[in-house]
């Protein structure tokens, strides 16, 4: 029986991550193009195309057709040797040694008695198709246990030949499962996925799916051909996210089907495809506080942007996660599972409570949001839209505080500051000198424009009091929203306020040197409004109604003279 020896060797393995790209439309246009070059295609063809990342597959063709592998098989061997490798049963230090029943007419680049460690015989597997390691690895590690770890993974139309006297075949559909599984990195192990990805981005035969698409794309994949066979299976990563390929051509010539194959791997990398769901996230602009070692609650509105409705559970729901990162971009927390978003049809909107636990370094975190599919898959990398928000965690509180901020400030000038206050039981026993930490901030961006802090005085344990004094206005002209909060050294003790206040030049027109003041900021108290004078009522004296006498008879007496 043949074995592996021990060597030492090293090894670098480069890990693949999926990217984010940008949502389209529909898979209409990359079904109809497809569709024209099976047409016109001189041969016969299996196709299956899909997105790791949904469901159902976005183009097949005979996708459950038994076609011979020719040298996809080594993608199966390539697993089994990964499955013993995370199991500790291989290393890839260990010796491979070329036999003669390993050497074939074409494509063996070894001669029989060659030593190379398993690492180097993998790579010579997967990068130029060697045929010799592929074969001497084969007799090592047996088709039986290859098939089987293949059926376990759910690929049972992959079959490895148990011997000399029969092929190696696989499906269209059996190849796209094997390489969707890897682009999730559920196919052995998530570590086991990375190293097989790396490997396979290594390819060195590259007339096939990468021969019409830009150099720095990324195409992780493995070539087949034998007489009147001509494939290419792998993983393309688009502008939209990664795309799964399998191309089985045969009866064709080998120029067709090269071009037959070039040409599918254009079409998949230039279609920029829906995600299978996607939403617009209203968060908050300012930062959400939150307790070391706590729990931030907020109420997010989510609007169904995609086309399609939304389930309640089961095929077809939508989840949502996060993530917290430090301003380094290292991620510190995550949600442990999706929450299950309502059901949605599209352009439906609805807020759903998100919880995030917060880290317990006090800091600045950014914490980004997102959607998966019904099985937990993150859709970003299939366009899907995220969003982001600053989650601002403090140590537990020292002061519970109220500050009267004067509506009304003067440039530069003092003006009496009430802080009302009262200890918490995190301040402990011991007596905390606190400041008044303030920004202002321009009510049309956010933005801080200006910011200081002003000396409060000292808290007492299982004390409250009240700090009198005076806050010195900043040299700014207009209205401004006032954040503040109070801070022992540079921690932050209590929530933070804010306050709009509108800031006016001097009292004194001018001031001492001659500053002039815009006249719209000057400030002038209202004029006074003068006291209504008091009007006596008027009275009005009735008319006396004297009887009508009868005048006297007679004549006129004459005045007497004056003296």
């Amino acid at each position: 029986m043949r074995s592996l020896g021990l060597l030492v060797a090293g090894c670098v393995l480069v890990g693949v991550v999926l990217a984010p790209g940008p949502a389209g439309a529909s898979t209409a246009e990359l079904v109809q193009q497809i569709d024209g070059l099976v047409r016109t295609f001189p041969g016969g063809s299996g196709i299956w195309i899909g997105d790791p990342l949904s469901p159902s597959p976005l183009y097949t063709r005979n996708a459950d057709t038994e076609v011979i592998a020719a040298s996809l098989y080594k993608l199966g061997i390539l697993a089994e040797a990964e499955r013993r490798v995370d199991a500790g049963e291989l290393h890839y230090n260990d010796t491979v040694v070329i036999q003669d029943e390993d050497i074939t007419e074409d494509g063996s680049f070894e001669d029989a008695g060659t030593e190379l460690t398993l690492d180097e015989a993998l790579e010579a597997m997967i990068t130029i198709s060697d045929n010799g390691t592929a074969l001497a690895l084969w007799h090592i590690l047996g088709g039986a246990n290859i098939d089987q770890t293949l059926a376990k993974a759910g690929m049972p139309d992959f079959h490895i030949a148990l011997d000399d006297s029969e092929d190696h075949t696989a499906t269209p559909r059996a190849l796209g499962t094997f390489l969707t599984l890897l682009a999730r990195h559920q196919l052995v192990s998530p570590a086991a996925s990375d190293r097989m990805l790396a490997r396979l981005g290594r390819q060195k035969i590259n007339n096939r799916l990468p021969a019409q698409l830009p150099e720095n794309v990324l195409v992780a994949h493995k070539t087949g051909n034998l007489a009147g066979l001509v494939h290419d299976a792998g993983i393309i990563y688009t502008k939209s996210g990664p795309r799964v390929v399998v191309t089985m051509t045969w009866d064709a010539p080998v120029d067709d089907a090269d071009a037959f194959i070039s040409s599918i791997g254009a079409i998949v990398y230039s279609a920029i495809l829906e995600p299978p769901a996607n939403a617009r996230f209203q968060v908050p602009r300012s930062a959400v506080i939150a307790e070391t070692g706590g729990v931030a609650r907020l109420g997010v509105p989510i609007t169904n942007t995609g086309t399609r409705p939304w389930a309640a559970a089961g095929v077809g729901s939508v989840g949502l996660i996060w993530e917290v990162r430090t301003s380094a971009n290292q991620l510190v927390a995550s949600s442990p599972r999706p929450q299950t978003l309502p059901a949605l049809l599209p352009n439906q909107t609805e807020t759903v409570q998100v919880s995030i636990n917060a880290p317990q370094p006090p800091a600045d975190y950014r914490v980004t949001i997102g959607l998966t599919d019904a099985s937990g898959n993150a859709l970003a990398g299939a366009g899907a839209a995220t969003a982001a928000f600053t989650l601002r965690v403090h140590a537990p509180y020292l002061v519970a505080a109220q500050v009267q901020m004067p509506p009304v400030l003067h440039i530069d000038e003092a003006s009496l500051l009430i802080a009302q206050w009262s200890a918490l039981a995190a301040a402990g026993s011991t007596s905390h000198a606190v400041t008044l930490s303030w920004r202002a901030l321009d009510p049309r961006n956010n933005r801080t424009v200006q910011q200081g802090s002003s000396a409060l005085g000292t808290i007492q344990p299982t004390a409250s009091g009240t700090f009198f004094v005076p806050f010195v206005a900043p040299s700014l002209l207009g209205t401004y929203r006032m954040s503040y909060e109070l801070r022992e050294n540079s921690l932050a003790v209590s929530e933070t306020a804010v306050a709009t206040v509108t800031i006016y030049g001097p009292r004194t027109y001018g001031g001492d040197d001659e500053r002039p003041v815009p006249e719209g900021l000057r400030y002038s108290p209202p004029a006074p409004t003068p006291t209504p004078r008091f009007e006596f009522p008027q009275i009005r004296l009735p008319k006396p109604s004297l009887p009508n006498l009868p005048l006297p008879k007679g004549k006129t007496p004459t005045p007497s003279a004056r003296p």
